[in-house]
């Protein structure tokens, strides 16, 4: 039944996958609205029969799975349950529990925790900005505080003490959990592949978190109980406030920027798409400042990073953090655990799935970041 319809949709999406290509070139050259309208309509063309594709291998492995196989693309030639791996044991080991009715509780495979450990790393927009320590208890760095000042001697004279001061800051370890439910239906319907939803939808969370506590993390120096942020942490002086709830101006921008001084060279703008929307339309008298068929990939030579974890532009809001961000220091003292709660759940049909890590991040060097603010109301 499947069959047939495969192979119509798979020659479809062959057909129409050269058309993108072609006119993806074409667009590339002449720029036309005509051909942008006539790529996003093939792409999404492509999309759909992608799609279908998708669904209708989910239900052969579906069909596959409640006639008590293993779907092929798991197995993936291997002849038993022995030469599966450990991860892929676990989630046959899983589905076979639930669809027999029968509960356990236990750690998940360490690949399992390591394959989050690494999307988490490719999804997170600014953890790979920052400097990161590997620890198994209290850290500490040491950081300069104040620049070497370099002046004129007399002859014989003494040199003064102009060496930096060092200061230390302290990364603890403080716990980052989350908690989800699962139905079992739901594994049943994965089958073996819920190992690689679980590592998905963990991953994700697990980055989203960590990039926001680093941006505006509310912890201080003398309650470490939380990580401390960028935005709440920056230098007194650091603080551009734009003269609307709303909008911003280049001038605002610019003088954000500017806050950095030496630390500009390798600072990165991270900001939200809604603020990069507004620049895009900044206007030097009626020449557009940015190439409007362009994303913006830096203002004034400064990367930007578009953060989905920076607030919309609103009264008191951070519109935008300018830094250098490898002034930003993160400790990981115990990467992510997971832990399957079957029993938990057990009367509600569900699977309780458990994640933790321990983590702290702290900004080494204030004067390093600069940040733009929304006016208050």
């Amino acid at each position: 039944m499947f069959k047939s319809k495969k192979e119509q949709l798979q020659k479809r999406l062959e057909a129409i996958e050269s058309k993108v290509q072609e006119t993806f070139e074409k667009m590339l050259e002449t720029a036309s609205d005509d051909d942008v309208k006539k790529y996003e309509m093939l792409k999404k063309q492509a999309d759909e029969i992608q799609e279908e594709l998708d669904n209708i291998e989910a239900l052969e492995e579906k069909s596959q799975f409640e006639k008590g196989g293993i779907p092929k693309k798991i197995v993936e030639g291997k002849k038993d349950k022995e030469q599966l791996s450990e991860r892929e044991q676990f989630g046959l080991s899983l589905v076979e529990a639930v669809s027999k009715g029968t509960t356990f509780s236990g750690l998940l495979p360490r690949e399992c925790a390591q394959n989050i450990q690494m999307k988490k790393e490719k999804i997170a927009r600014i953890r790979g900005l920052c400097t990161v320590h590997q620890a198994n208890g209290e850290y500490t760095v040491m950081v300069e505080g104040d620049d070497v000042v370099v002046d004129y001697i007399d002859e014989a004279g003494t040199f003064g003490d102009t060496t930096p001061s060092i200061v230390p800051i302290g990364l603890q370890a403080l716990k980052l959990g989350a908690l989800t439910k699962v139905s079992e239906e739901y594994i049943a319907d994965l089958g073996v592949d819920v190992m690689g939803y679980i590592e998905d939808k963990f991953a994700k969370a697990f980055a989203k978190k960590e990039d926001k506590e680093i941006l505006f993390g509310t912890g201080t120096a003398s309650s470490k109980t939380k990580i401390r942020g960028i935005a709440t942490n920056v230098a007194t002086g650091n603080t551009v406030t734009a003269a609307s709830a709303t909008t911003v101006t280049w001038a605002e921008i610019k003088s954000t920027i500017q806050k950095l001084e030496a630390y500009r060279n390798t600072a990165h703008i991270v900001c939200s798409q809604a603020l990069l929307d507004i620049i895009h339309e900044f206007k030097d008298g009626t020449t557009y400042m940015f190439p409007q068929q362009d994303e913006i990939r830096q203002i004034m030579g400064i990367p930007v990073v578009v953060s989905d974890e920076c607030p919309a532009l609103a009264a008191g809001a951070v519109a935008m953090i300018v830094g250098d961000f490898s002034y930003y220091h993160i400790c990981d003292r115990q990467s992510i655990e997971m832990r399957t709660l079957s029993e938990l759940y057990a009367a509600t049909g569900q699977v309780g799935i458990r994640g933790q890590e321990r983590i702290d991040g702290d900004i080494a060097l204030k004067d390093a970041f600069a940040i733009l603010k929304m006016k208050a109301s």
